[in-house]
């Protein structure tokens, strides 16, 4: 009876491996910003804390469209610096992910700012009900915050769903 037990449960267990998935998911994304707000650290007006909003649009292989949002926290000092937030992407379906992020940007010589970032932790509904993976982005933002933000953004998304 233990012999059948244990071979039963040897059974579901490879069962359950072979059924999961990993997935590569790789996007285009062309964000724009919502909302910022930035304060100065201790009267330093090149040293600054903020909140910001970023909304767009992914576009992945194969042309599946998600609505994209960032909406995260900042800490910079001419420009360059620390960022942290959560992304989220909406598809057509109804479908979401979602996942933390933690990166650094780069102030340019031309007035943009060069971004990379990674994710870790991703969550998700519907078709991504149950995923585990993490990922990362990068990109550059083209124009200043109080002109839109303008900010293209390349991003793979390593998912494993169960």
């Amino acid at each position: 009876m233990i012999r059948l037990f244990l071979s039963a449960l040897l059974i579901v267990t490879a069962i359950g491996v072979a059924h999961a998935e990993t997935l590569t998911l790789e996007y285009q994304a062309v964000m724009h910003v919502r909302s910022s707000s930035a304060t100065p650290v201790l009267d330093n007006a090149s040293h600054v804390v903020g909140i910001a909003e970023f909304r767009g649009l992914a576009i992945f292989e194969g042309g599946e469209v998600a609505v994209h949002r960032y909406d995260g926290w900042f800490d910079l000092v001419d420009g360059s610096g620390k960022f942290h937030g959560y992304a989220l992407w909406t598809f057509p379906d109804g479908s979401e992910l979602r996942a933390p992020y933690s990166g650094a940007a780069m102030a340019t010589s031309d007035g943009g700012v060069t971004v990379e970032a990674t994710f870790e932790g991703f969550t998700g509904s519907g078709r991504f009900a149950g995923v585990h993976g993490d990922g990362g982005f990068s990109g550059r933002r083209l124009d200043a915050i109080d002109k839109g933000g303008s900010t293209y953004l390349q991003g793979t998304l390593a998912i494993t769903q169960p």
